[in-house]
């Protein structure tokens, strides 16, 4: 291996806590983290995309995307479909990566085989637990295929070497996308080819802030207005505006719409009637027939007609920018679309701005969680605690910290954990976590992210969940629990406290949390937590059932023989 190439692994190590000094287990985690990141912009665990050892059909990485939400059960998939009934795109991405100077032609057939038996109706090779889940998902994708759009499969095979378009490989790789179109699953089929280079540089775009520079010819400087550092209003050309949409690799910048407060909803009215003016001769009139762009961008550089924006969010024009990426190759890049650029002066305006562009909508809650007053001060609250050991970092907006190399990503809290790991522990509904997240908020909307909460209970279930996945990362603790991690959340509470959780709006909820920090802070916390296990498996018959953590019964029957082993124990 290189030595820049080993360099970043050993940043990607340090910044997820990794312990184990097994190179090859670590350029597998590192090189699927780093491509997964460029398809997903929220953070996500690695043991929900990385596979264990034996049984992993030649995949070491395979994520599934449902419209830009990483999903991990089939529950997550039913909220969603749920909520949005038409998917518009969902993405599996496989990846399989070797510590090899070289590629090999054998490993490479090696691993389109195991693409091709995963997918199959009748697969033949032996699957472990990584994969037999990650199965069950894709069997859901195709029974509710008649209600998603676009269905991609996205392999990568990845190495330290150089890849050097050898025309015998090129052969092989074709033959895969032969054998994987032959499923007639895909829409679309890709298989891309990763050296030293190519995973260096996107190791390292996951700790950068976006950025583009376009030609802005036709604009206006708006006027001083208070709380805007400067402002452009104008049109612009398509072939520019697709500089700030499509990365490097010609995919859209899925991490630019998170603060448009919804996701591409597909083929609805009004993106049919946005394509249709697109592919016909009167595509000149986009200019006056569409509402525009509105850009807010942390940092803008202009050089006369040569704006460069970096760390910026697209926050309204979602639609839009989606239906002219689909349509990129048929369009005439010379038209135009009116565009708004501004440089906020605080996050207060960027707010304003986000909720008067999206106020002719009707928008879910999760979709302006990270508005609220109590989000800003949990976020604030979260900044406070200044032992770098017991330090969290709260992330409101996606991708917030990727700049700052000081953060170990593990550390890092984004509403959707914080509200599955405060409903686990806190609210004793383990069983629930396993939802879409922001099904979760609408069923908690009475009990959770209340304006008068006090704010360590929120911190103490991050903490006590960081802790956990870090047992389980680098395997403290066997990794069979982990399904029910969110159990053993709710176990921790009960096992410092028999009494029933007092409101969160009173100051005896922060002493409750404050001695299960006690206990997170300990230095026996692992043997804590395995003898919460201990109690798993004596209660469950079968720890390799996946509809056993759904089952809200399951709850009490731990919390039971928890508290009986707590009295033999006087």
């Amino acid at each position: 291996m290189d030595r820049i190439t080993k360099s970043l692994i050993d940043d990607f190590s340090k910044v997820m806590e990794l312990e184990t000094k097994d190179q090859s287990k670590l350029f597998e985690m590192f090189a699927t983290y780093s491509i997964l990141s460029k398809h997903h912009s929220e953070k996500f665990e690695l043991d929900d995309v990385v596979g264990g050892e034996g049984g992993d059909c030649g995949i070491d990485g395979l994520a599934i995307i449902f419209s830009g939400v990483l999903v991990n059960t089939l529950e997550e998939i039913d909220d969603i479909l749920e909520r949005s009934g038409i998917i518009s795109e969902v993405n599996i991405i496989l990846v399989q990566s070797k510590t090899s100077a070289s590629f090999d032609g054998g490993e490479m057939r090696t691993f389109g085989d195991g693409v091709v038996d995963f997918f199959s109706e009748n697969p033949t090779l032996v699957r472990n637990d990584f994969i037999q889940k990650k199965a069950l998902l894709v069997e859901k994708i195709i029974s509710i295929a008649a209600k998603v759009k676009k269905i991609t499969c996205k392999m990568f095979y990845v190495t330290t070497g150089k890849w050097l378009d050898d025309q015998n490989l090129l052969s092989r790789i074709s033959k895969i996308q032969e054998d994987i179109e032959n499923l007639s699953l895909f829409k679309e089929i890709s298989f891309s080819t990763l050296g030293a280079k190519e995973i260096q540089k996107y190791y390292r775009e996951t700790q950068e802030r976006v950025s583009a520079t376009i030609k802005f010819q036709n604009k206006v400087l708006i006027p001083d207005i208070d709380g805007v550092q400067e402002s452009y209003i104008g049109t612009l050309e398509l072939k520019e505006f697709l500089n700030i949409i499509i990365d490097d690799l010609g995919n859209i910048k899925r991490g630019i719409f998170y603060d448009n407060v919804r996701d591409f909803q597909g083929e609805n009215d009004v993106n049919v009637s946005i394509e249709k003016t697109l592919r016909s001769s009167k595509s000149g009139r986009l200019a006056v027939l569409n509402n525009g762009i509105t850009i807010v961008t942390k940092s803008l550089t202009v050089a006369r007609n040569d704006f460069s924006l970096e760390d910026y969010q697209i926050v309204n024009g979602c639609q839009t920018s989606h239906v002219i990426y689909n349509n990129r190759d048929i369009v005439n890049k010379d038209i135009s679309l009116p565009i708004k650029i501004i440089v906020p002066a605080n996050d207060e305006v960027i707010n304003d701005i986000i909720i008067a562009n999206n106020s002719q909508t009707e928008v879910k809650k999760e979709e302006l969680m990270a508005l609220s007053d109590f989000q800003k001060n949990l976020e604030l609250f979260y900044n406070t605690i200044d032992d770098p050991k017991k330090r969290l970092f709260y992330e409101r907006r996606s991708k917030q910290y990727d700049s700052d190399s000081g953060i170990e990503r593990v550390r890092i809290v984004t509403i959707s954990s914080q509200v599955r790991s405060f409903a686990s522990m806190f609210l004793d509904k383990p069983h629930l976590a396993s939802r879409f997240y922001g099904q979760l908020l609408e069923e908690l909307r009475d009990v959770a992210f209340l304006e008068d909460h006090e704010l360590l209970p929120y911190y103490t279930s991050s903490y006590a969940l960081y802790k956990l996945e870090f047992y389980f990362r680098n395997k403290n603790l066997d990794s069979k629990y982990r399904k029910f991690k969110y159990h053993i959340l709710m176990m921790l509470k009960n096992y410092t406290n028999n009494e029933k959780v007092p409101p969160f709006n009173s100051k005896k909820v922060n002493k409750l949390s404050e001695e299960i920090n006690k206990i997170l802070y300990n230095s026996n916390l692992l043997d804590i937590f395995k003898e919460l296990t201990s109690i798993i498996e004596e209660v469950v018959e079968d720890i390799n059932d996946t509809e056993t953590t759904k089952r809200i019964s399951l709850n009490k029957e731990l919390v039971d023989k928890l508290q009986e082993l707590k009295k033999e124990t006087v």
